[in-house]
């Protein structure tokens, strides 16, 4: 039996098409300091009312970023939304699985879809 040999032939000037910017997404997750002292940071003196650090948000911009998506990375497959909504006394702490950290919901959907 002989062996074929595959072979590639790449040519950096061939294009299908334009790529859509809106291809390009992002998104925010729970992890490290992506959020609790990142994005979000209550007493920091560029933070808002609601604790978000606008110097931050306004990087984020700069990137032209076309949609983030909340939550996002690994955090989603144990976050329940539900968890993020209503007064933030009264969401329940729970762990996350993924991280073994204690997820507060300080911040969670209300929060997000409140972010401008």
């Amino acid at each position: 039996m002989t062996q074929k040999k595959a072979k590639m032939i790449l040519d950096k000037h061939f294009q299908v098409a334009e790529v859509d910017n809106r291809v390009y997404g992002s998104f925010i997750e729970h992890l490290g300091r992506a959020v609790y002292g990142g994005i979000y940071e209550p007493g920091h003196p560029y933070a808002n009312e609601k604790g978000f650090r606008m110097d931050v948000i306004e990087l984020v911009k700069e990137l032209q970023v076309s949609i983030v998506r909340y939550p996002g990375g690994n955090f989603v497959s144990g976050y329940n939304w539900e968890d993020g909504v209503g007064l933030k006394t009264n969401r329940k702490r729970r762990l996350d699985l993924a991280w073994r950290t204690i997820e507060t919901n300080e911040v969670g959907t209300n929060e997000f879809v409140e972010l401008d």
